[in-house]
């Protein structure tokens, strides 16, 4: 099997830093026990403060030009993130900062990230990171994650910052061994019909997908109102579907759902509307959600719908995902970002380009007094993000 090139970075340059150590410990186990896959770490200590005024054209400083270059090259990422003001590090930022420099080096790779820090042991700094990747185009993995607390006994270092608990070196081959999987599922080395997408400038698409190739993608709006803008963006994506080769869209109504209650499960059976919602999910290939904002989040019916189907087994795992939103202001684009979140837990691969978030009231209308999609350069966009979908959901199926 042909190796993997992993490029591992780490957001704390002092030398004795855990997340460093967590690097460390990545190699050695690479080195040791899995097969395929090369570790190299990459140092961005003597990267300049980014500063655009440093660039010539297209040309960066040498020692940033040798670092994209770096990142041109690598197959996937590893990332040890630290934890600093509940967000991810200056240096760590300072380097993602310079590989998205037009041309972004990042985009539509494989990542994977670990951190070592106090208290939840970096999650937070993790969710900021996957939360900027989207804007980088990056494809995290989901499972398992490592946010290990550093200062919790028994030891997990030695006094020179080495990794010597042996649980926490097993659960981080278990990441090196999920981030191999699913690069080589992103790059289809293992699905020789696999047929690789191109974006152009524009976030054009070049696809070539057989007839055979029928994807079903449920939709589920979070939003129960009859004449919801979210709605109306679904009723307007199963329309554009009937013109596209391949795609089926079935709306999945969650309002029979009862409210989350673990109480009416009865030996692992659900009640008739939760079984019906669940077996729809589970046929599914992908999902497209329109999720409506709701204090700055998603909204509780929608939140609610997300539960049950992930009551064990978890229904949602391991699909490829897409959000829409039509709101106010924002559009919805922070429950957006919170749904990504969820996703995390739920195993869903959501794509990160286009993203989709539309001010409903801004003029010209976008809706008409039915909720109906009737602005046609929204349809264009929303048709920009089933073609999308479409085809990442044919690179994890392996089509």
């Amino acid at each position: 099997m042909e190796s993997i090139r992993v490029l591992a970075l780490c957001g704390s340059v002092r030398q004795a830093s855990y997340n460093r150590a967590l690097i460390r410990s990545a190699i050695e186990i690479s080195k040791g026990s899995i097969q395929g896959l090369e570790i190299e770490d990459v140092d961005i200590t003597a990267l300049p403060m980014l500063n655009t005024d440093l660039e010539d054209g297209q040309r960066f400083p040498p020692v940033v030009e040798a670092f994209r270059q770096k990142i041109l090259e690598a197959d996937s990422f590893l990332f040890a993130s630290p934890e600093y003001n509940y967000s991810i590090s200056a240096p760590l930022k300072n380097a993602l900062d310079w590989g998205s420099r037009p041309p972004n080096v990042w985009a539509d790779k494989a990542a994977a990230i670990v951190s070592a820090s106090g208290g939840s042991g970096g999650s937070r700094s993790q969710y900021h990171l996957r939360q900027i990747g989207v804007f980088l185009d990056l494809h995290f993995i989901n499972k398992p994650e490592l946010f290990l607390d550093a200062f919790h006994n028994p030891g997990k270092f030695d006094k020179n910052g080495d990794l010597i608990d042996a649980e926490t070196k097993e659960r981080l081959k278990q990441v090196l061994l999920s981030l191999q999987t699913f690069t080589l599922r992103l790059q289809g080395r293992q699905f020789p019909s696999y047929q690789i997408i191109k974006y152009s400038i524009k976030d054009k698409m070049e696809a070539s997908v057989a007839a055979k190739s029928l994807i079903k993608i449920a939709a589920v709006s979070g939003s129960l109102r009859q004449a919801s803008y979210n709605r109306g963006l679904i009723r307007s994506a199963i329309e554009l579907s009937k013109a596209m080769e391949g795609v089926q869209i079935e709306y999945v109504d969650i309002v029979p759902l009862p409210l989350l209650n673990t109480d009416v499960e009865k030996d692992g059976s659900f009640p008739p509307a939760v079984e019906a919602f669940r077996q729809k999910i589970r046929e599914a290939d992908s999902i497209l959600f329109a999720s409506p904002e709701y204090n700055n989040s998603i909204a509780a019916p929608l939140q609610n719908a997300i539960d049950w189907a992930s009551r064990p087994p978890n229904v949602w795992a391991d699909k490829g995902a897409a959000i829409i939103s039509a709101g106010g202001g924002f559009g919805g684009g922070r429950s957006q970002y919170h749904l990504r979140q969820v996703g995390v837990f739920l195993d869903l691969h959501f794509i990160n380009k286009p993203e989709f978030f539309l001010n409903a009231f801004q003029p010209p209308a976008k809706f008409d007094s039915d909720g109906n999609l009737i602005d046609e350069e929204s349809k264009e966009r929303l048709k920009k993000v089933l073609l999308s979908l479409q085809a990442f959901t044919l690179r994890l199926k392996g089509n």
